[in-house]
This record gives C-alpha cells, structure tokens and sequence, in this order.
C-alpha cells in the first residue's frame, strides 16, 4: 500500500530516514502490515531475494542492467554477494549506511542517473504485529535521470509491493 510523505514524516520524525529526507527531491513510500514481532521480519530483510522478489521482476531487472551497460548508466555499480548487516557492507548492489536492528536499514545506490537511498523502517503494531515501510529517496540527474524515474516507476512500485508480499510469505513460513 502507498502511503503519503507526510504521514510517514509526521508518525516517523526521529529515524535516520526521516533525518535523510530533505537531502531527496523524491520520495516513494509503501507500507504492509506483517503479523509477526520487528524482530522476526528483520531477520528476513537479510535476504537478497527481496529485491527481486520472482522470476519476472529478475527477468525485467536483467534487462535493465543490460540497458544500463549499453547506455553506460552503471560503470562502477557492482552486485555483491550475501554479507552481513553491517554499515559499510553490501545488500545486492546497494551500500548499507544504516542499521538499527530491529528498527531501521537504510543503504544507497549511486549512479550516472540517481542517488538513491532505500530504507526498511519497521514499528510494532500492538503485540503481535509490525508495520513495515520500504522508503525510496531519490534524486534524480538531468533530464535523462527524470526521464528515467517517469519509465520506471510504476516496475519500482510493483518490485516494492511484490517485495512487501514475499517479506510477509517468508515470515509466515519460517
């Protein structure tokens, strides 16, 4: 479910991600309740598969990478295997910036295109359910960089919300 900037902004003022907001011109937020503790979603944020939740969205991102090789958009982006959440280590190709467990990650990506920055903000929601928001900040270079973001942000909302729904799977299942 998308949820509007101020109502996150307004409920959320202290996290890191609040704080890192106005740095972004944009800024995309989607919400799923989850039943389970903070603490047992956070475990399965670990896995990478989340940004890439199924065989389509891996299909549509392989033919983005591709895109971005020919165009040269993503020189010096790498993907990196599983490590640990820990600033300064990788989740795919993002860098992680932030960790509060159970509460918060936040890491960047950097490109020819965008700066961006993804954050799981998790809250509890009574005692045995949690809120959990995916925040995307972005800002987006010249026209090409605003071009893009027109192009994909319906694939970013439907990876996001895909995400939300195996996240809310692999708790159920674990």
């Amino acid at each position: 479910m998308k949820i509007e900037e101020r109502e996150f902004l307004r409920a959320h003022e202290n996290c890191w991600t609040a704080k890192r907001e106005p740095e972004f011109s944009v800024v995309n937020i989607h919400m799923a309740e989850i039943p389970a503790s903070r603490e047992r979603i956070f475990s399965e944020l670990k896995a990478r598969d989340l940004l890439l939740p199924n065989k389509g969205w891996r299909l549509l991102f392989g033919f983005r990478l591709w895109l971005g090789k020919i165009f040269q958009w993503d020189r010096e982006l790498q993907s990196h295997g599983p490590e640990p959440f820990e600033v300064g280590r990788h989740y795919g190709f993002f860098e992680i910036e932030h960790v509060d467990a159970p509460r918060e990650v936040g890491m960047s990506v950097k490109n020819q295109l965008k700066d961006a920055l993804l954050t799981w903000v998790l809250e509890e929601n009574g005692a045995s359910s949690s809120l959990v928001y995916n925040v995307t900040c972005a800002n987006f270079h010249g026209l090409r960089g605003r071009m893009y973001w027109r192009a994909i942000r319906p694939f970013h909302d439907g990876i996001i919300e895909a995400s939300l729904r195996k996240l809310a799977q692999q708790v159920r299942s674990g």
